[in-house]
């Protein structure tokens, strides 16, 4: 018998690190999904990472606006919401909206409809 099989890739947060995996991804024609969150973007930041006891800092910096539409080009864009809040401690309408303008933002900036 037959069997279909599929694999999905999603990243979050659209950081500058997500330039290098694209490359890969599109050296094997693969396609992914990035969730974004308009309101952080190009913000400069970094993450500390305890691994095993060793501690290392990480670049967390945001992809610019301006690069948004051609890093994703060949990739799905989803919402993430635009500020990345805990939605369980937000009301609905509160919840609605961060969904709601992050989509509207993210299809300004990339010329096509976002559906995730």
């Amino acid at each position: 018998m037959n069997k279909l099989k599929a694999v999905t890739f999603s990243y979050d947060d659209g950081v500058e690190q997500d330039k290098r995996l694209i490359q890969l991804l599109d050296r094997y024609g693969l396609k992914c999904t990035f969730n974004l969150n308009s309101g952080y973007l190009g913000m400069k930041g970094s993450i500390v990472r305890n691994i095993f006891g060793a501690t290392n800092t990480v670049s967390y910096n945001k992809i610019p606006i301006d690069e948004i539409k051609q890093v994703y080009i060949n990739h799905e864009v989803a919402s993430h919401t635009v500020n990345h809040p805990t939605l369980r401690e937000l009301s609905d309408d509160k919840v609605v909206s961060e969904v709601l303008e992050d989509v509207i933002t993210l299809e300004t900036i990339i010329g096509k409809k976002v559906y995730g």
